[in-house]
This record gives structure tokens, sequence and C-alpha cells, in this order.
């Protein structure tokens, strides 16, 4: 062997130069597992930490969104990378399997009907709701469509007006308002009161109930409270808890059935899980399709809730879009345990 063999022998392999593909390969891998991470935690912590709040409000179906981008741009690639590539398809599975576990269900369990169902609406209305021709329509496709015996509103306006009630809904519904809340139904109402309202100028935190007697619950009252907190994301939603749990103790609410309205907090959030430990989401247990409820068009967050006390039983729940505000409306069918 010569010696220019000999030294070319015991030169090591220059490493392949990295190509344009590679390099935008990186970018996307980075900008995926950084979004994953960042979601992942927020999930994790959720809104308990008011420095970490904002990034549990980052959208499920978004990162999933964004996974399936990263899928299409790195599906070609099988040169290189193959552990950045599994642990991807790892991180897309788990945010699918999320997503459908909590934002979107395409499958119906379904129930067989009994006499003691009921089927109720809650909407937050865009402010003011007034007299608008398109909520008043909203409503009466709604009662037409869904055959709704109970209509909870937020920021009621006059379209809950006796005459725009019989309007939209027909003569067997009456309306009885407490603050910006009213419950529009065919059953009796034996109470209509405001709780609470605590708060400054557009932070407040408001709490009313209503007391409805479904003569098919064999004279069973069904208890209502509803509630309007404040949309400031710079509101510690901590705090907001706090707020609301001192203004339903010193309004006393005593028990109720339902709590239903715009919460302005996520599924799990601090605001449920300490106020309402007891209850569960009508979604959760029953619910189908899309669970968004903000912003109507394209619902990314479920805000609205209609939460179930444990002697109440969802039958369905889903989301649907009226045309009109900025939040789906909840239908939700339930009935006594």
């Amino acid at each position: 062997m010569t010696e220019a063999a000999l030294q070319t022998s015991q030169t090591p392999l220059a490493s392949a130069r990295r190509t344009r593909w590679d390099w935008a390969a990186i970018a996307m891998d980075s900008a995926w597992f950084s979004l994953f991470a960042v979601w992942f935690i927020g999930r994790a912590v959720g809104d308990r930490n008011s420095l970490l709040q904002w990034i549990s409000w980052i959208p499920t179906l978004g990162v999933v969104a964004f996974g399936c981008v990263w899928l299409a741009c790195r599906a070609g690639d099988r040169r290189r990378h193959r552990l950045r590539r599994w642990g991807g398809l790892a991180c897309a599975a788990l945010a699918v399997g999320a997503a459908v576990r909590g934002d979107f269900k395409p499958w119906i369990d379904p129930v067989a009907a009994s006499p003691q169902d009921i089927r109720i609406a809650q909407w937050n209305t865009d402010y003011p709701s007034d007299n608008d021709p398109r909520s008043i329509t909203a409503l009466a496709n709604i009662s037409a469509e869904h055959a709704t015996e109970i209509f909870l509103i937020s920021n009621r306006g006059s379209i809950t007006t006796q005459e725009c009630v019989h309007a939209w809904a027909g003569p067997n519904f009456s309306s009885a308002g407490a603050g910006p809340f009213a419950c529009v139904t065919t059953f009796p109402i034996e109470e209509a009161r405001v709780i609470a309202v605590t708060g400054q100028a557009r932070d407040l935190v408001w709490v009313a109930k209503f007391v409805v007697r479904p003569p098919s619950w064999n004279g069973k009252p069904l208890r209502i409270a509803m509630v309007d907190l404040p949309s400031n994301p710079n509101l510690s939603r901590t705090r907001v808890a706090q707020e609301l749990l001192v203004a339903i103790n010193r309004g006393d609410l005593e028990e109720v059935d339902i709590v239903a309205g715009d919460f302005n907090a996520l599924p799990g959030s601090t605001i449920i899980s300490s106020v309402f430990p007891t209850f569960r989401d009508s979604w959760a247990q029953a619910g189908t399709g899309l669970r968004g409820t903000w912003p109507r068009q394209f619902p990314m967050w479920s805000i609205d809730h209609v939460l179930l006390a444990p002697n109440i039983r969802a039958v369905s729940s889903v989301t649907v879009n009226p045309g009109v505000s900025k939040h789906r409306m909840n239908i939700v069918s339930l009935r006594p345990r």
C-alpha cells in the first residue's frame, strides 16, 4: 500500500452535508415538538397557576391541525431522522386522542327516551341582544327543530319579553328574568332571583337562580343556577373562582340541580373543579359532535357549560350554530336519576 493510500484510509469520512430539506425538516420538527410540549404542559397544569394559565388556552384542535401539517410535510422523508419521525407520530397520536376524548366525539350513544326527559337550550346572546330579528329567528328555529322545553339565555335584552317569547317560542311559553339572565319555559316558574353580583365594570361575576317544576317529575322541582363570569384573560382564574364561591355563599344559593352559563373557562378549569366539585359536564356525559362553543363559526374553545348535579343525568348533549351571536348554543336532554 502506498503512503498516499494509507493516509486516505486513515482519514475519517466526511459527514454528509445537510440539504435544504434537512434544515426544513429540523425547523418543522422543532416547531412541532415545541408546540406539543407547551400544549401538554398547559393541559397538565390547567389554569390553577395564574402565570401559566395562558398556555392552557392553546386549543387541542389547533394542535391536531398543526400535527396534520407536520405529518404531511414529513411523510415523504424516509431517509433519516427516524427517531424524530416516530416521536412526532406519537405526539400526534396523543393529541388526536385528547381531541376525541374532550373536544370532538364523532359517534352517538343512543339512549331510550323517557317521559321524564327535558330538553334545555343554553345560549349566551350578543350584548345587548335587544329585539334583534336574527336572534328571534334563531330561537324560533331552535324551538321548532329541537322541541326545547327550557331556554336559559344570558344577555337577555328584550328578546325575552313576553311578547317576543310568544312570537318565537309560542303561546305556551312564559319568561322570567333575573339580572342579565332569562328562563323561558313551558313549566311553572316558582323562583327567579339574583343571587349575587360582584366585581367591577366589565369584570362582573353574576349568579342567579331559577326554580321550575316539570309536571313529569312527580312534583320534584328543577333548581337552576345561571352564571356569567369575566372574559378578561388577564384575570386569574383562581381569583375568579374564589370570588364566585364567596358570592354564592353570601347569596345563599342553596342546592341546585343545574349550573349553566358563560363560564369563560375551559373544561377542567379550577373554577369548575373548586366551586362545583360534584357536578359533571353534560357534554362529558353524553356529548356528540363538536364540544366548542366559541367563537361560533370556528369553535375552538368550550367556555359555555351545562353542569349537572349527581341526581341529574344527561341523555344527549350537542352544540349547534344558531347563525347569530359569538357563541354556539348548548342543547342538552336530561332526566332525574
